[in-house]
């Protein structure tokens, strides 16, 4: 036997081939490319949470030394539209609220200071509605989802029986558990660094998904996908937020466009709760049944989410029911409650880690009440 370590991996010291420029400094992000004539976006949102723009006084914004523009939908291009995929975008097109902290205007300065403080001067009355903030408040209004949930699956699937199943188990546990909204926050916020090169766009992105981001910001636009070219080098943290174009990257493009030179726009830590999406609140009801020996009947698990009055995101919280243990009648469902907040998104294992934490709490709250041990309950199924 040859007894000589030919191993060069397994508990190896490994150089990360990315490691020196981040250690370094050197590891250039979205908003650290240096460009020729570069201007500074920053976007006005919205204080309401539902209702319409009544008017628009940018006149004070305007007169602030430096500034090149103050894009609202009363001057913003007509954009070509989306045909699908990926999370819906606001991009200036009319006076309607949707939800708090939406993108109603960017005003592009020649720097950041003074972006920042000609965005401060524009001032905006609304015709205020009253929005349904609270998922509970709308839970008779649940639906079934249009789509399909994450894996391309139904959002409702069963096998067996599972009436029957839990009628016919000697234990059962039915609870309900609560997940609450949580947003993903990476170190590096969101930004992006537009660049037109005749009638080619170049996009810096703090982004995770470089082809939807092109399809995205191309069919907003009305150009081929080919004209637009998307850079991410690094992405400083993303956790799923940063998987779709969110409405300030074709923003970044339109107002590019109109100055007529490179705009930067990168996303306020306040920003950041909101408009990028953010894991959706969860109700989620799980049945289970099991003969006195501990093998699963029944598995019941019920989920419902929020998601925005305009788009549809569906939590898959029964995802891991279906997988996970052998139990011969198995039902899951997914609903889904319209609120008058920004579209939830992808984040950490999405549905999985809401999703199991029910789950596994009612396996945990069965092995109880059969007194069996916890882990052995999940091996015997």
């Amino acid at each position: 036997m040859n007894t000589k370590d030919t191993n060069t991996v397994v508990g190896k010291p490994l150089n990360r081939v990315d490691g020196y420029l981040k250690v370094t400094g050197g590891a250039r992000y979205a908003a650290e490319f240096p460009v020729a004539k570069m201007t500074y976006g920053v976007t006005i949102q919205s204080a309401i949470a539902k209702g319409k723009i009544a008017q628009i006084d940018t006149k004070a914004a305007e007169q602030v030394p430096g500034v090149l523009a103050v894009i609202t939908h009363l001057n913003a291009p007509k954009a070509s539209g989306e045909k699908g995929g990926g999370h819906k975008v606001q991009v200036l097109q009319d006076n309607i609220v949707l939800y708090s902290g939406q993108h109603i205007g960017v005003v592009v300065a020649d720097t950041f200071e003074r972006a920042m403080y000609a965005a401060s001067l524009v001032q905006i009355p609304y015709d205020e509605e009253k929005p349904t903030i609270n998922m509970r408040d709308n839970l008779a209004k649940a639906y079934l989802p249009k789509g399909k949930i994450p894996g391309d699956e139904p959002p409702d699937l069963a096998h067996g029986n599972v009436n029957q199943g839990l009628a016919a188990a000697a234990v059962r546990v039915e609870q309900t558990y609560t997940t609450p909204v949580e947003n993903h926050n990476p170190m590096e916020p969101h930004a992006t660094t537009a660049v037109w090169q005749g009638d080619e766009l170049l996009l810096y992105d703090a982004t995770q998904g470089i082809f939807s981001t092109q399809k995205k910001v191309a069919e907003v636009l009305g150009i081929e996908p080919e004209k637009v070219r998307i850079m991410s080098y690094f992405v400083g943290g993303g956790f799923g937020c940063k998987g779709s174009a969110w409405s300030h990257v074709p923003l970044a493009a339109i107002a590019a466009r109109q100055v007529n030179r490179p705009v930067k726009l990168v996303l306020g830590r306040i920003q950041m709760y909101g408009p990028v999406g953010f894991r959706p609140e969860t109700i989620q009801q799980v049945s289970l049944g099991a003969t006195r020996d501990g093998k699963l009947t029944a598995l019941r698990h019920a989920g419902t989410s929020q998601t925005s009055t305009f788009d549809e995101f569906i939590e898959p919280v029964g995802k891991s029911a279906r997988m996970l243990y052998a139990c011969p009648n198995i039902e899951t469902s997914h609903r889904l409650v319209q609120v008058d907040q920004g579209t939830p998104t992808y984040m950490r294992a999405p549905g999985e880690a809401s999703g199991s934490f029910a789950l596994e709490s009612a396996m945990d709250e069965l092995a109880y009440a059969l007194n069996i041990d916890p882990v052995e309950l999940r091996l015997r199924n």
